[in-house]
């Protein structure tokens, strides 16, 4: 799996409400689905996601003798290409999927630059892409074939602040750290607002490279900002544990907090169990459910674990998808399924209704909502502090 490329066949799933094929079925055809999304490198744990939640999904449909759509019967097969979260990679493998493997279907990018940069392809040749991407502007009214995958710090960053605030009084200041890309661009100015709303002063904002491995220069100027909050947002999980380290190494004894992607075995893997102690984080779901437990176990099989948080979503919107595949009795036609996937909705997901909103801020009822989590990291493990519905 360490190849920049990467073609995969998946066979998986109990999909609740999905018809399934059986065995016995004379004739089954081939239907291909798309992943491109960052599966090596800093945030593969979140593209490992996506790729690992639509092969659960095929592996359970195939298991089941295939997916029963019209007077058809389809076993699915899973290409995954790798964009080390990188927008140029992106393109290249979007660009495959769709001329080279004649997909209709997508999972990723997730990443917000490469979003941005393949979502023309898809659109334009009426590819129906299950994204991810904090930048707001990766859903607008103009999108009629992208739907988004996971909640965003548009749905969530609000009210954890104001949890913040009503919690933990006592701290003040911010310091705000970002990759330096479209995604971390999105994030700091989202925050920002949602921070300086509450009541908090912003005494530093500072970018970084993807590749940077070494925080001290950047930590020591964040420090002579004397601030009581870190915010590490959308960076990846590894590399916040690295930067919560590097930041404990140098004196830092205030709060870290992530309103961005989850992570938490990666993040105190990376900081050490005592650096980790404390952060207060968004995490998608529960992970102590019995869905949760049985999504692990799946996972274990198409993919190496851990497994991340963000598969709850993409697994949830994978079985949206074929089931409306089904309603529209058809594979061929996306504009079909996409009128039949804006349907399904509300639909009972991995933990709990889940539903097409974000007309008011996007101009499209292509996001998803869902209920999220604040979580606090305590011996080197998540605890749930708060719901947000």
């Amino acid at each position: 799996m360490k190849l920049t490329w990467k073609r995969t066949l998946a066979a998986l799933v109990p999909a609740i409400g999905i018809v399934w094929a059986g065995a016995a079925m004379a004739q089954v055809e081939t239907l291909k689905i798309g992943v491109v999304s960052a599966l090596s490198g800093p945030g593969s744990e979140w593209g490992l996601a996506q790729d690992g939640a639509i092969k659960i999904a095929a592996l359970e449909a195939n298991e089941k003798g295939g997916l029963k759509v019209g007077d058809k019967t389809y076993k699915i097969e899973v290409i995954s290409y790798d964009d080390q979260y990188k927008a140029a990679l992106a393109v290249t493998g979007a660009t495959r999927l769709v001329e080279q493997d004649k997909v209709k279907y997508v999972f990723g990018p997730m990443g917000s630059a490469a979003v941005l940069a393949v979502e023309p392809i898809f659109e334009q040749n009426k590819v129906i892409a299950i994204i991810g991407a904090y930048a707001e502007e990766a859903l607008n009214a103009k999108t009629k074939y992208a739907f988004r995958g996971f909640p965003t710090q548009v749905e969530f960053a609000g009210p954890m602040v104001a949890w913040l605030k009503k919690n933990r009084p006592e701290l003040k200041t911010v310091a705000h750290l970002e990759p330096n890309d479209a995604t971390g661009w999105s994030a700091q100015k989202l925050l920002r607002a949602d921070y300086e709303a509450a009541g908090y002063k912003i005494v530093s904002d500072e970018l970084y490279e993807r590749s940077l491995t070494d925080f001290q220069p950047v930590m020591t100027r964040i420090l002579a900002a004397n601030p009581d909050i870190i915010e590490l947002a959308s960076i990846p999980p590894g590399t916040a544990g690295l930067v919560m380290r590097q930041a404990r190494e140098l004196g830092f004894k205030g709060q870290f907090v992530k309103i961005g992607g989850p992570g938490t075995p990666q993040i105190v893997a990376g900081a050490g169990k005592q650096f980790a102690e404390g952060l207060i984080c968004y995490i998608p779901t529960d992970r102590n459910t019995k869905n949760y437990k049985y999504l692990e176990t799946q996972y274990a099989k198409v993919l190496k674990p851990p497994m991340n948080g963000f598969v709850v979503y993409f697994y949830d919107t994978a079985r949206m998808l074929l089931r409306a595949m089904q309603a529209a009795g058809t594979v061929d036609d996306t504009d079909k399924v996409a009128a039949a996937l804006q349907k399904e909705s509300p639909y009972e997901g991995v933990q709990g209704s889940i539903r097409w909103g974000g007309m008011q801020k996007y101009g499209v009822n292509r996001q998803i909502l869902t209920p999220v989590y604040i979580g606090m990291i305590k011996d080197g493990d998540e605890v749930i502090v708060g719901r947000m519905d």
